[in-house]
């Protein structure tokens, strides 16, 4: 799913539920475990090919990266447009380390501590 869709979705799912307030995906709002919710789901679907590429192992170092990070940024005042870059540049960083040839412990540590520091930085710059 790309960034206009998911913007699409959330648009959508706001308006279903009554939510009057503008949800456009530059805008910045406390991000709820709703919107947290359907950012993991879209992830764990564009993120299932993957699989094959990473390998077993990685792809799971990149989900749990995924989890811990989008946790952090829970009730955060972040744009969505900003958890979307996130979660793409996560999947990235992961394809560009395994065609790197790197993986096992230093795998995990790379992205586990890339995706630290992405998210601090959103938080921080939010």
């Amino acid at each position: 799913m790309n960034v206009h869709q998911t913007s699409s979705v959330f648009q959508q799912r706001n308006s279903v539920s009554g939510n009057e307030q503008s949800t456009s995906a530059s805008s910045n709002q406390r991000l709820s475990f709703e919107n947290i919710r359907v950012f993991r789901q879209h992830f764990e679907q564009g993120s299932t090919p993957l699989r094959s590429v990473l390998g077993d192992a990685q792809h799971q170092t990149m989900m749990v990266a995924m989890y811990e990070g989008t946790e952090k940024l829970l009730n955060q005042d972040v744009s969505q447009f900003a958890v979307l870059e996130y979660l793409e540049g996560l999947k990235l960083t992961a394809q560009k380390l395994r065609q790197q040839g790197i993986s096992g412990d230093q795998f995990r540590t790379t992205l586990l501590e890339h995706a630290v520091s992405t998210v601090n930085n959103l938080v921080r710059s939010s």
